[in-house]
């Protein structure tokens, strides 16, 4: 302090110390590989830890579209703490899903995200030809079986629960309780 009194300046010792939030978050991305449309994955976990020294404040976490996410982090992670962030992912169409996960708190670079990916996976069934065609036929007979093929285009397998025909068809078929992706079976 600079005054007009004998000893001036006059000073006073000042000491503190700088206190901040560090966000760290590991993994900082999250792959779920293949879901099958609208089921969910198990959980993966993400850790948010405070590596500052102060007591952080949380005031979103977030996750996009296709995902979901539970927490045991409160409002709060005091310096040095954790909190788990556990992710699930359910596809709501077949192929790559993206997203991320958002966290918004006090600490340095807020908002902190973590890259998620997965890939929808759905089974899907083209039948080959559209229509068959019997002409005409005596009653009380069977004609000559035509063959229809099924093919799961799809990305999952596809569960055959039955294969019947109504009215006055009959069917038999050499395909088993379950199709492949890109596999085939006949109906006739």
């Amino acid at each position: 302090i600079a005054d007009s009194a004998s000893g001036s300046p006059h000073q006073v010792s000042l000491t503190g110390t700088g206190t901040e939030s560090l966000a760290s978050l590991s993994p900082g991305s999250l792959s779920f590989g293949n879901q099958l449309v609208g089921t969910t994955s198990a959980a993966q976990p993400v850790t948010l830890t405070n590596t500052g020294t102060a007591t952080m404040s949380i005031s979103s976490i977030a996750a996009s579209a296709d995902y979901a996410q539970t927490n045991n982090c409160g409002n709060s992670v005091l310096a040095g703490s954790s909190c788990t962030i556990s992710v699930t992912f359910t596809p709501t169409a077949a192929g790559v899903r993206t997203g991320a996960l958002t966290i918004t708190d006090s600490a340095a670079g807020s908002p902190q995200t973590v890259a998620l990916s997965g890939t929808g996976i759905a089974p899907a069934v083209r039948l080959s030809p559209g229509s068959l065609s019997f002409g005409d036929q005596l009653v009380g007979t069977s004609s000559a079986a035509q063959t229809l093929t099924l093919t799961n285009s799809g990305t999952a397998t596809l569960n055959i629960s039955s294969i019947a025909a109504g009215g006055d068809y009959a069917a038999t078929n050499d395909c088993r309780g379950s199709l492949a992706a890109a596999l085939s079976c006949t109906i006739q």
